[in-house]
């Protein structure tokens, strides 16, 4: 579930408002997608929802209805909606996983794809990009060099929001923005793919 997708459940609410009358890793902050090693992927939602017209309710059921839709056509569990609740600070916070990163691109219409270098080149990635060194020492990596690490890992999204591996990032493109955790980065730009190399 993309941030665009709730904001669109979100302004159905309004919609109807107006029909109406109107041991763990760090806490996730800000929107996050979270890569684990066994393939799954988390995707945790934080927006606005301070909005009286805004019910939380509706919007679980929106999500789980979409969920099972899914699920139906995919003829097993791929996406579950694992909490949705709403803040203190007039946020809420909507927590989705997936099987795989397969299963959160049919999901959502977005680009997500994590595996090694050598999965992503066979599955049609030319990998033809420059990555910087997220360590701040000026050092950038292209193809070539990328060729020769068949075996370390590698993430590619379209979406500006963050990402967390369940390893250290490496390297990452121009829009990659290291954060506190070295597991975790903030990609900047939503149209262009983003690669991040991690260990």
């Amino acid at each position: 579930m993309t941030r665009k997708w709730i904001m669109r459940a979100l302004c159905i609410l309004c919609l109807a408002a107006m029909l109406t009358g109107c041991g763990r890793e760090p806490e996730v902050t800000e929107t996050t997608i979270e890569v684990k090693k066994n393939g799954q992927v988390v995707h945790t939602i934080i927006e606005d929802f301070s909005e009286s017209y805004y019910n939380l309710d509706e919007l679980e059921s929106t999500i789980q209805q979409a969920c099972d839709t899914y699920n139906a056509s995919a003829g097993k569990e791929a996406v579950v909606l694992k909490a949705a609740k709403e803040n203190d600070d007039h946020t809420v916070t909507v927590v989705m996983q997936y099987a795989d990163a397969s299963a959160y691109s049919a999901f959502n219409k977005l680009a997500l794809f994590v595996g090694t270098v050598k999965d992503a080149f066979n599955a049609g990635y030319d990998l033809n990009v420059t990555l910087s060194s997220l360590t701040g020492d000026g050092e950038q990596i292209g193809k070539e060099d990328l060729l020769k690490m068949g075996e370390k890992h590698i993430a590619v999204v379209r979406e500006a929001v963050n990402v967390r591996v369940w390893d250290k990032v490496r390297y990452g493109s121009e829009d990659v923005e290291a954060t506190a955790n070295a597991k975790t980065v903030s990609v900047t730009d939503a149209d262009m793919l983003t690669y991040i190399l991690f260990d």
